[in-house]
């Protein structure tokens, strides 16, 4: 008995280590599975993101100071308008004045309207004549009272206004005036009316020798601008 157990022993052992063999083969697999290590990123891939990263930055900062430099030139852009503008303004404000201290524009305001005929003085056979220098004469006691404006029928005259005698008419700048003369002042009313109703004075020289003259106030007169010669042939600025 004691051969037939040992002849019965060797196969069942060699079984049962086939068996443990295998599991050994399969849990090693299982095992080397598991612990497989992940593809990595390659290196060249990485330093190519590291590069774009840098580029990306690198034109952030000079888009930035681009705009930093265009605000401030907005800044500056502005800031110049408005000091244009206010100098423009003022620019267009004195050229005004100029234009209306030459002539250049009609002006209107409150003044005297002085009616000018040649009439007939008293015990003197013969009819009055008027002349340039009559209507230069009372032109310039207007000047002289304060008067701002002056208009002789739709003729605009200035301070320096050449009055001449052509034949029997009345020329001023050039033109020919036409009777009966009205001369339109704007100013202080009171002091041109009273200059020209002084006794003895240029007005009433005139109504001596049977010139008619009419003075009246008027609250609103409207002037039309100069249109008479502005060129100067020796006078020259001085720098």
């Amino acid at each position: 008995m004691a051969a037939r157990g040992q002849s019965h022993n060797p196969a069942g052992a060699i079984a049962v280590a086939a068996v443990a063999v295998g599991f050994l083969l399969v849990v090693q697999f299982r095992s080397m599975q598991a612990v497989r290590p992940t593809p990595a990123v390659p290196v060249r891939r990485v330093e190519e993101m590291a590069v774009l990263v840098a580029q990306a930055e690198q034109a952030r900062a000079v888009l930035e100071e681009e705009v930093a430099r265009l605000r401030h030139r907005l800044a500056e852009y502005e800031r110049l308008t408005a000091e244009g503008k206010a100098l423009t303004a003022a620019l267009a404000e004195e050229a005004a004045l100029y234009r209306v201290v030459l002539g250049l524009t009609p002006v209107r305001g409150r003044g005297i309207e002085v009616t000018v005929e040649a009439g007939r003085a008293v015990g003197v056979p013969l009819p009055a004549t008027l002349e340039a220098n009559d209507l230069a004469g009372i032109a310039n006691e207007l000047w002289a009272a304060g008067a701002e404006a002056i208009a002789i029928g739709d003729r605009r005259v200035l301070a320096r206004s050449a009055f001449r005698q052509s034949g029997p008419r009345i020329v001023v700048d050039g033109a020919p005036l036409r009777p009966p003369y009205v001369i339109r002042a704007i100013g202080p009313a009171d002091e041109m009316e009273a200059v020209l109703r002084i006794r003895g004075g240029f007005v009433d020289g005139l109504r001596a020798v049977g010139v008619t003259v009419r003075v009246q106030r008027r609250q609103v007169l409207r002037l039309p601008a100069y249109t008479g010669p502005l060129t100067f042939r020796w006078a020259e600025p001085v720098p």
